[in-house]
């Protein structure tokens, strides 16, 4: 299961400023782009919301059920992030929501020619070793990763704030933003598609075979020669197109794995440590901390009192 990293709750508003109880909303706009803060305070059902605009959404507290593209509802919690075109219609659930237990979301509506000439400027400049800049909205609902959830936080505080310069910071942290939002999306697509794209993505030939060898001693200098590249191109390259290196996705596969593996009750930590191909507890105690948020005996801990 992957961790979903929160994106900071913002102030709630005050009962005088509350217009309606379903998706109150709050408007910043700046030049190139509008952050939208909504609450709702009580339970409702098939709230229908659309912009002129993209919008990046991410839940900051409570719950909602969204039903978007003609596909089954499905529930939005804080850590999560969705990316909706313009002009499509999100029809939202509140089944939780009351005056203890408000949801919160941001929502940022990006300008149509920000969005063209940030993906302009890549293509030309920086482009794609297998495909071209996009945004993909077949990939439009993900957990947040450590990069997305911080600058959704910068872009809040931007926003809010009564900085002179905030348009131009705001400008540059959007272009950030779309790059990040990119890179998680090509990953999930070549993680998702590996056996299929593996005979002509680069990339996908070598998170499958990561994948294949997660668990044994994996070679940068063998995976760089697997992709035709120097070693140097192909970690460029790689984090390029996955917004990670290829060092960090393999810690963080096997961290997945280990987690997995920790699930059995006869499986100790030293075990899941060996066995997902770490070879020092320590080195594996801090790569599962940083990533999975909790050392490995309070993950196990946790299971536990689960299974109690």
């Amino acid at each position: 299961m992957n961790e979903r990293n929160l994106v900071s709750p913002f102030a709630l508003s005050g009962k005088r400023e509350l217009h309606t109880l379903v998706e109150n909303r709050r408007a910043y706009t700046l030049n190139h782009c509008e952050l939208n803060i909504y609450e709702t305070y009580q339970r409702s059902e098939l709230v229908p919301l659309t912009f002129d605009d993209l919008v990046i959404t991410s839940m900051l507290r409570g719950k909602k059920v969204m039903h978007l593209f003609d596909k089954p509802g499905f529930d939005y919690l804080p850590g999560e992030t969705v990316i909706v075109p313009p002009n499509v219609t999100m029809t939202i659930d509140f089944p939780e929501a009351s005056e203890l237990n408000p949801s919160q979301c941001t929502a940022l509506a990006i300008n149509h020619h920000e969005i063209k000439s940030t993906l302009d400027f890549l293509n030309e400049n920086y482009p794609r070793a297998d495909d071209v800049w996009k945004l993909n909205y077949q990939q439009f609902h993900f957990f947040n990763n450590h990069e997305l959830a911080q600058l959704i936080n910068k872009l809040i505080s931007i926003s809010t704030g009564d900085v002179l310069t905030k348009d131009v910071l705001a400008n540059l942290t959007l272009k950030e933003l779309l790059i990040r939002i990119m890179q998680m999306q090509n990953l999930h697509v070549v993680q998702d598609n590996m056996q299929q794209l593996s005979t002509g993505n680069r990339f996908a030939y070598i998170l499958q075979y990561i994948k294949n060898h997660l668990t044994e001693k994996l070679n940068i200098d063998a995976l760089s020669q697997m992709a035709y590249m120097s070693k140097a191109s192909f970690f460029r390259a790689f984090k390029h197109e996955m917004g990670i290196s290829p060092v960090d996705y393999i810690i963080k596969e096997r961290i997945q794995f280990a987690k997995q593996l920790l699930h059995n009750p006869y499986c100790s930590i030293a075990d899941a440590c060996f066995k997902a191909g770490f070879n020092n507890q320590h080195y594996f105690s801090r790569a599962f901390r940083k990533i999975a948020g909790t050392t490995p005996s309070f993950y196990k801990a946790g299971i536990v009192r689960e299974m109690n």
